[in-house]
C-alpha cells in the first residue's frame, strides 16, 4: 500500500499497542417527523439497543472500538447512530408564514401574525403589536429576519431568480412546496443563523447557483459566509415526502457550519467544482434517498471542528439510499490532528464513520497521486479514525482505497462489495477486524491488494469473506477464532473448497486471476481435510453476493492442493501473497 506520511505516527502507535476490537450494533427507528437513527446493524459482540432522538437522552448502542477513539456519546449525541433529541421535528410547533416567490406575496396562516403593508421594500409582520419579522428586498434578493421568540415556519412556493436569505433568533421550519430558486449571484438559500433549520420537502423543488458570487456584508460590517447553493450557519435537518434537485456551478451544493441530517425525502445534488455535502460537525442519514454527482470534488465531507466541550466531526448512516459518483473521495470524515489551531488534542474531534444500515453505492473517478505539496485520494468511504460497518448493502468502486480507516476498521455485518482498480480494497492504517457479514474485496495487483492493515493486528471472529489482489495482510492467529485460508496464484473462474465427502465449504467465482486470495467462513472446520477445486459447477446455494456463494453445492472441476486445518490461519502452497 502507499503509506501516507500523515498517518505514520498513528501507524507506529497502533503497531506497538495492537488492537483487534470491533464495533457494536445499533437499531433505532426513523420517521419523517423524527430524527432517530434507523439501523439494521447486528454484531455477535454487542447487543442491539434502541436510540430514539425524540427521547430526552441518547445511549451509545454501537460503540466504536479502536485505539485512541473517544466515547460514543457527547453532549446529547450518540456518535455511533447520530441520534440527537434536538433534531426531532415532531416535538416542535411553528407559526406559519407563506411566501409566494413568484409575486413576493407574504401571507399569514396564523391569526396571531399580522402581515403589514410594504414600505420602501420592507414588509413587517407583527405579533401582539410587536414586530417579529421583516421581509426586505434588495439587489441580491429577499431577506427574512425573524427577531421574536415565537418559532416561525416559512412556506415557500413559486419561482425566484435571486437569493432567499434568512436570519432567525429561534429554530425555524423551512417548507419548500414546489419551489424553484435559481440564483444568478450567490446562494439560492442563505441561512445566516446558527439556530436549527428544519427543511421539509413537498412536491418538486429546485435550487441552483451559478458562477457569480459577489461579496456581501453583515450589519456589523463583517463579510457574510457564502459557501453553497443551500448554506446554513446552523444545523440543517431535511425531511418530507418531496424532492430537491440542487446544483452548484462554483461552490458546494449543501453546506452547514454545524451538521446535516437527512431524515426522509429525495435529494439529487450536482457540483461542478466542489463537494456535494460539506459539514463541520456531522452528517447523519436516517432515511430517504441521496444522489450526488461531483465533477471535481468530494461527495460528502465532514471536516470536524475543535471545541473545548463537544468536538464533533463524525458520520453515521443508518438507513436510506445513497448513490455517489465523485472525482475525489465519496464519503469522508476528514479531521486530522494536524488540522487543529491549538497544540492540545483534547479539543479535537474523533472522525468516526459508522454504517449501521442502508444501501450505499459509490464510484470515484480521479487518478490518485501524492507529491510534496499536493495529493488526490479518490477513496470510497474514509474515516481518519475508526470505520465501523454494522449493516447495510455497500457497493464501492474506486481508483484509490475502497474502505480506509486511520486507526481501526471493523466489519461486523452487512453485505459489502468493494473494488479498487489502483490500490487496496480494504485498507486500515491501524488494526482490522471482521466479526460478521458478507465481504467481497478486490484490490489491485502487487504491491496493492484486497485486505491490508500492514503488520498490525488482523482479527477474524466471524463473517464470510474473500479478498483477492496482489497481496493480503496476514491474519493474527492469536486473536482470531474463525478459520482463514490463504491461497496463491488463483486463476479466474469458479473456485471451490470441498471436504473429503464432497461437501462444499466455500465457493466463489473469481472475476480475474489473482496472486493472493484470502478467504474465511464458519463452514471451514478445524481438523477437516479439504481440497481446492477450480472450474466446475455451483448447482445450488442459499445466498449469492457478487460471486460469493453461501450454502453452496459444487461439483466437478479440477482438483488442486489439499490441506488440513489445524490452526485459525492456514496457508496453502506458498505465502499466498501475505505481507
Amino acid at each position: 500500500m502507499r503509506m501516507k506520511t500523515r498517518w505514520l505516527l498513528l501507524f507506529l502507535l497502533a503497531a506497538l499497542t495492537g488492537c483487534g476490537g470491533g464495533g457494536g450494533s445499533a437499531s433505532t427507528s426513523s420517521t419523517e417527523n423524527t430524527a432517530s437513527s434507523n439501523s439494521s446493524a447486528s454484531s455477535a459482540s454487542s447487543s442491539t439497543t434502541s436510540a430514539s432522538s425524540s427521547s430526552s437522552s441518547t445511549t451509545a448502542s454501537a460503540s466504536s472500538s479502536s485505539a485512541g477513539s473517544t466515547s460514543s456519546s457527547a453532549s446529547g449525541w450518540n456518535l455511533s447512530t447520530g441520534a440527537n433529541s434536538e433534531d426531532a421535528l415532531s416535538t416542535r410547533s411553528f407559526a406559519t408564514l407563506t411566501l409566494d416567490l413568484s409575486t413576493l406575496t407574504l401571507t399569514s396562516a396564523s391569526s396571531d401574525l399580522i402581515v403589514g403593508s410594504a414600505s420602501n421594500g420592507v414588509t413587517p409582520v407583527t405579533q401582539s403589536g410587536s414586530t417579529v419579522l421583516t421581509m426586505t428586498e434588495d439587489s441580491y434578493g429577499i431577506t427574512l429576519e425573524a427577531t421574536g421568540s415565537t418559532p416561525l415556519a416559512f412556506a415557500l412556493s413559486g419561482s425566484y431568480a435571486k437569493t432567499v436569505t434568512i436570519f432567525s433568533s429561534t429554530d425555524f421550519k423551512l417548507a419548500l412546496n414546489d419551489a424553484t430558486i435559481q440564483s444568478a449571484d450567490g446562494p439560492a438559500i442563505n441561512i445566516q443563523t446558527k439556530t436549527r433549520a428544519f427543511v421539509v420537502l413537498t412536491g418538486s423543488n429546485t435550487l441552483t447557483s451559478h458562477s457569480t458570487w459577489s461579496t456581501r456584508t453583515l450589519s456589523d460590517g463583517s463579510s457574510m459566509d457564502l459557501k453553497a447553493t443551500l448554506f446554513s450557519e446552523g444545523p440543517l435537518i431535511v425531511s418530507g415526502t418531496g424532492t430537491l434537485t440542487a446544483s452548484a456551478a462554483k461552490k458546494h451544493v449543501i453546506t452547514s457550519d454545524k451538521h446535516v441530517r437527512l431524515v426522509s425525502g429525495t435529494l439529487s445534488l450536482n457540483a461542478t467544482t466542489k463537494d456535494g455535502i460539506r459539514a463541520n460537525d456531522a452528517f447523519v442519514m436516517d432515511g430517504g434517498s441521496l444522489t450526488i454527482t461531483t465533477s471535481a470534488g468530494k461527495g460528502i465531507k465532514v471536516e470536524g471542528k475543535e471545541d473545548d466541550s463537544t468536538p464533533l466531526g463524525f458520520i453515521a448512516i443508518n438507513d436510506g439510499t445513497i448513490g455517489i459518483t465523485s472525482y475525489d473521495k465519496a464519503i469522508t470524515a476528514s479531521w486530522e490532528a494536524e488540522d487543529g489551531d491549538t497544540t492540545t488534542t483534547a479539543d479535537d474531534p474523533d472522525p468516526l464513520v459508522t454504517i449501521n444500515g442502508g444501501t450505499i453505492t459509490t464510484t470515484t473517478t480521479g487518478t490518485p497521486y501524492e507529491t510534496s505539496t499536493d495529493s488526490l485520494s479518490p477513496e470510497g468511504i474514509e474515516s481518519k479514525s475508526t470505520l465501523t460497518i454494522n449493516g447495510g448493502s455497500l457497493v464501492i468502486n474506486t481508483t484509490d482505497d475502497g474502505l480506509n480507516a486511520g486507526t481501526h476498521l471493523a466489519v461486523n455485518g452487512g453485505r459489502i462489495y468493494v473494488k479498487s482498480s489502483l490500490n487496496d480494497a480494504v485498507d486500515s492504517n491501524g488494526t482490522l477486524s471482521i466479526t460478521g457479514g458478507l465481504l467481497v474485496a478486490i484490490g489491485a495487483s502487487s504491491p496493492e491488494g484486497a485486505l491490508d492493515c500492514d503488520q498490525n493486528t488482523f482479527s477474524v471472529t466471524g463473517g464470510t469473506f474473500i479478498g483477492i489482489g496482489g497481496a493480503n495482510s496476514s491474519v493474527t492467529a492469536s486473536t482470531s477464532t474463525q478459520n482463514t485460508v490463504s491461497l496463491s496464484s488463483v486463476s479466474s473462474g469458479t473456485l471451490a473448497i470441498r471436504d473429503s465427502s464432497g461437501n462444499t465449504a466455500f465457493a466463489y467465482t473469481m472475476p480475474s486471476s489473482a496472486t493472493a486470495v484470502l478467504l474465511s467462513s464458519s463452514t471451514l472446520a478445524t481438523g477437516t481435510r479439504y481440497t481446492v477445486y477450480t472450474g466446475g459447477t455451483v448447482s445450488s446455494y442459499s445466498d449469492a453476493f457478487n460471486g460469493l456463494y453461501v450454502g453452496a453445492t459444487h461439483s466437478g472441476g479440477t482438483s488442486g492442493s489439499s490441506f488440513t486445518i489445524s490452526s485459525t490461519t492456514t496457508t496453502v502452497g506458498s505465502s499466498g501473497g501475505d505481507r
